[in-house]
Parts: structure tokens; sequence; C-alpha cells
């Protein structure tokens, strides 16, 4: 008797294992049309507060042409002349400018900008902070 239940168990263990395994092979599907497509974004952005009521925005463009050697990895460009609009509280503050060193200074009086919307080399971007 307790050998054939040694068997049983066996038999019942071994079929619940395949029948986990059949599960987990056939239950993972490659989902290709994603709701939102995302895409990288094109620039990256840094803020500094400079005062309590300014904040100075500073874009840059990733250069990865360097990533294979690990002595020059990825370089950080400024970008000159881009042009952000900026929200606080979803209100436009207006369309800043980057200067040459691909920063500018934003000044406040009410909410704290935390919205940042342009388009760099054809891709829009839109940064929440």
């Amino acid at each position: 008797m307790n050998e054939r239940m040694s068997k049983i168990r066996t038999t019942c263990i071994m079929a619940l294992l395949a029948a986990m395994i059949i599960v987990t092979i056939t239950s993972c599907e490659d989902e290709s049309d994603m709701a939102i497509s995302k895409i990288a974004s094109p620039v990256l952005l840094d803020i500094k507060n400079t005062s309590p009521n300014e904040v100075t925005a500073y874009f840059y463009e990733l250069d990865k042409s360097g990533i294979l050697d690990y002595t020059i990895g990825i370089d950080s460009i400024p970008l000159a002349d881009l042009q952000v609009e900026v929200f606080a509280a979803s209100t436009s503050m207006g369309v800043f400018t980057t200067d040459a060193t691909g920063s500018f200074l934003v000044t406040f009086t009410g909410a704290k900008p935390n919205e940042y919307a342009g388009e760099y080399k054809g891709t829009a971007f839109r940064f929440l902070k």
C-alpha cells in the first residue's frame, strides 16, 4: 500500500510539474503593439535652483559615439538656440530659448516650473519635474 501511494504521489507531482511548464511556456506573449509608443527623449534636462524664485534649465544632447570606448564614454553637448515652452501648474509661462551654454533662467512668483516641452531634430519631448 505504501509503495502504491508513493507511486501515485510521484505521478501526480510529475503531471503537475509538466502542466506548470506547459502553462508557463504557452502563456508568454510578445506584445509589440503597445498602447503608447515610447521614444527615447532626444535631449537631457538638468534643473538647478538658482535662488528661491529662479531656476536654471540646462539642455544637452547625448553623444553616444564613444560609448564602446571607456576612455570616452557618453558626452553631453549643450544645445544652443533650443526653444522650450515652460509650464507651471499646467499654465504656460512662455517660450524660452537656450543660450550658448544650453541653458536659460526662469523667474517665477507663484508655482515653480515643473514641465518643459519642445522639439529637437523632429522629435517632440516633454519633461515633468
